[in-house]
């Protein structure tokens, strides 16, 4: 990786990776001020929204894309798109990684989902789980969304943002 790093560190953008470290400065500059407030303030500020609202803006009006060669995302078309079956014929090519997603993604997701109801002393249905995971990624898969899990990460954060579970 370290060889990686270094064979390639021509490539990087130097505007693209000033505005990255700005942006976990911020983060973890306002996580610190939260944490160390946090009887003071009534409500938490969405650091996380603020920041990719003011960064847009700032990428926009800078003219980013045309300056300074960043990729951006260009146009987001609106609404849903028109549900449509998934391709079948590739099934037999995918079947094999398409279930080892499907069980990391539902272990990882249970797992979480117990340690938040032993954290906040609720019981989890594995069943029920089993159920809405498979419902979560059957549908949107005729929209040809990525698989969705629990992330331990995401999880981590919201907890210590002060985040607790429907019981």
């Amino acid at each position: 990786i370290y060889a990686y790093i270094f064979e390639n560190i021509g490539s990087v953008q130097l505007e693209a990776l000033l505005l990255s470290l700005l942006s976990i400065v911020v983060l973890v500059l306002v996580k610190e001020l939260n944490e160390k407030f946090q009887r003071n303030i009534k409500v938490v500020l969405p650091i996380d929204l603020v920041l990719i609202i003011a960064t847009s803006v700032a990428c926009y009006y800078a003219d980013m894309e045309y300056v300074y060669g960043l990729e951006v995302v260009g146009h987001i078309p609106e609404g849903l798109p028109s549900p449509k079956t998934p391709p079948m014929n590739i099934l037999p090519e995918v079947v094999t990684e398409a279930f080892g997603v499907a069980l990391v993604g539902y272990v990882a997701s249970l797992a979480l989902a117990q340690g938040s109801a032993k954290k906040f002393k609720y019981t989890v249905d594995d069943n029920q789980e089993f159920l809405a995971h498979g419902l979560s990624n059957v549908i949107p898969s005729f929209f040809f969304c990525i698989p969705s899990a629990a992330a331990m990460g995401r999880t981590a954060l919201l907890y210590s943002t002060g985040a607790k579970t429907q019981v």
